[in-house]
């Protein structure tokens, strides 16, 4: 064998090396991006209830500040008719969470099936997974939150070119439905922006109310009450529960785009690193809101 002839098969060794190292990695790709679902769900469990907690407190506010201008009849049915919608919007704050726990499942299915050596059950479990989350969605979509339903913020969304990919049943899985599953983050994406829209809507009301006290307490003769300057910069500020609807949002966003490069073979670390971003930012504002209800 001559030297040529040893160095090129040497050199097709390394490729052959790096190209499966390439092969690798890609594949490694799926572990992080589940991994990056897992948190995503954390923090926007994080978000639903702190979305819950501020709005029963705002309606609390409201009846409180109607309370005195209604009689005993008026009282009953309006702290009733208040408890049916607020009941109504936690129940679908939960099947956000439910919707987005089987979306980390799936993403954890679809991990494994990075494996190439991940068994037919792997991709059955998937399937499953994917099945429950499509009987919920139409309930997700038909969702109210105030007047609007779900549905109306959905984005319009492309379905991904799926790339080859060195494991058989991945390839399969993506092929089947990684589509569809695009069109499910697309949902949870509307889920938390009709979330911010309501919160916006329920909040300016009580801010307005908060505001008009606050201008009557500095004309009024007499000193000012302690805090007053204080209250009033929460009062013109951005509640924290609307940043935290509005980060959740942004970042379903990008766990959809994220996951769309995924399966086109074009993800890099700059897009994980966004993603990573968004869903700290997200438990960032939930914790400490949470933090302070404590």
């Amino acid at each position: 064998m001559t030297f040529r002839h040893r160095c090129g098969l040497l050199l097709l060794g390394l490729v052959l090396i790096d190209a499966l190292a390439g092969c690798a990695a890609r594949l490694n790709q799926f572990h992080t991006f589940a991994q990056a679902g897992v948190a995503y769900v954390a923090a926007s469990q994080s978000v639903t209830q702190t979305a819950g907690a501020a709005a029963v407190n705002t309606d609390s506010a409201l009846l409180t500040k109607y309370r005195p201008d209604l009689d005993q009849a008026q009282r009953r049915a309006r702290v009733i008719q208040s408890n049916t919608l607020l009941k109504q919007r936690l129940h679908v704050l939960e099947l956000i969470n439910t919707h987005g726990k089987l979306l980390e499942t799936y993403f954890e299915a679809v991990a494994a099936l990075s494996d190439p050596k991940a068994s037919n059950s792997v991709g059955t479990a998937a399937e499953g997974v994917y099945a429950a989350l499509s009987k919920i969605s139409p309930a997700l979509k038909d969702a109210k939150m105030g007047a609007t339903s779900v549905s109306s913020f959905i984005p319009i969304v492309t379905a991904p070119v799926v790339a080859t990919f060195k494991a058989h049943a991945l390839n399969q899985e993506l092929k089947a439905r990684s589509s569809a599953v695009v069109n499910e983050l697309a949902l949870q994406e509307a889920a938390f922006t009709a979330i911010e829209a309501e919160l916006k809507t329920d909040i300016q009301e009580q801010q307005n109310f908060q505001e008009t006290e606050s201008i009557d307490q500095f004309v009024a003769a007499g000193p000012l009450p302690v805090g007053w300057a204080n209250q009033r910069l929460t009062i013109l500020s951005t509640p924290a529960s609307v940043a935290a609807a509005d980060a959740a949002s942004k970042a379903a966003a990008q766990l959809r785009r994220t996951f769309t490069a995924l399966v086109e073979n074009r993800i890099d670390d700059a897009g994980f690193a966004s993603l990573t971003s968004d869903i700290s930012n997200m438990l960032t504002i939930a914790q400490g809101i949470q933090g302070a209800l404590k």
